[in-house]
């Protein structure tokens, strides 16, 4: 099946088929957009934000605390609570597993065998299945 190279990035794929051009799958970890899309964009944001409200709403159901300090000090530790839940359900439920496979596959090609950042092959759909020939993938 012929596929192009992009499309090829949204799908989990082989190591022996990275490994002919890591930098096509590779994402860069400190980008904001990058983390936004692999963890499934605005939908997941959404189900964060429901989690923190959620989660601060049930704590001041229960009887806040009057005391201003100890108050902000707990809703704080509610809503990173519940964001943490909304976003663990939304990553569940949104997020881009095969794009992050594939990118965790490609930074560790890329850390293990330097070179391996100057492959550029085109046109990966004619690769699936094939073992990587490349000099650098031997053991020496």
């Amino acid at each position: 099946m012929k596929e192009t190279d992009e499309e090829m990035r949204s799908k989990i794929q082989r190591i022996e088929l990275v490994k002919f051009n890591p930098n096509n799958f590779h994402m860069e970890f400190f980008d904001a957009n990058n983390m936004f899309a692999i963890l499934g964009g605005a939908p997941t944001m959404i189900m964060g934000a429901l989690g923190a409200a959620g989660s601060v709403a049930y704590y001041q159901a229960g009887g806040a605390s009057k005391n201003f300090y100890i108050n902000n000090m707990r809703v704080a530790g509610r809503s990173m609570f519940g964001l943490s839940l909304g976003l663990a359900a939304g990553y569940l439920r949104f997020g881009d597993r095969q794009r992050l496979h594939n990118a965790y596959v490609a930074e560790r090609l890329r850390r293990r065998y330097p070179e391996s950042m100057g492959l550029h092959e085109q046109d990966l759909w004619r690769c699936k299945g094939v073992s990587a020939p490349h000099e650098i993938y031997q053991w020496k």
